[in-house]
């Protein structure tokens, strides 16, 4: 009985916490450019082009990206500004910044979707777009090994009531 009671309580304190996936990020978005930034990654823009071009969707359980579901185990969030995300790479003689993100509010909210590690890119278990900084209603930035990009949002499809 207490070990149905412990597991009970385990499920109930590991589902309450978790936080949902913010409204403003479910949907598709479509990756429009590489953005050049100073700081250093394990791709280089040359190597990470091929994002551009393809399309992320995000829903409270799930991500997808060229053909793969990355279920999602977890979301996290938090308020980053310009200095922290600079503190994040102290050790990158150059990191990249609002002003090279083209980021203009001071702060913005950074969303990390947690998941098991996945092999969708073919050569590392990164995921593209599983760490997204909310830029602006419909705009996006997110990192694939030190690579960044902007996307869009793709305006979900208005099917007019019938009369």
């Amino acid at each position: 009985m207490r070990v149905w009671l412990l597991c009970g309580l385990l499920l109930c304190v590991t589902t309450c916490l978790a936080e949902p996936l913010p409204p403003q990020l479910q949907g598709s978005w479509h990756i429009t450019r590489l953005l050049p930034t100073t700081n250093q990654g394990c791709w280089t823009a040359d190597r990470a082009q091929f994002l551009v071009g393809t399309t992320l969707t995000y829903t409270p359980k799930s991500m997808h990206w060229q053909g793969g579901d990355v279920p999602l185990t977890g979301v996290v969030t938090r308020l980053v500004e310009d200095s922290d995300l600079k503190a994040e790479f102290s050790g990158d003689p150059h990191p990249a910044d609002f002003t090279q993100l083209q980021i203009k509010p001071s702060g913005v909210v950074e969303v990390n979707l947690q998941h098991e590690d996945a092999d969708i890119t073919g050569g590392s278990t990164e995921v593209p777009g599983d760490s997204i900084l909310l830029a602006a209603p419909n705009r996006i930035v997110g990192s694939a090994c030190g690579v960044y990009f902007e996307a869009i949002r793709i305006p979900a499809p208005h099917h007019p009531a019938h009369r």
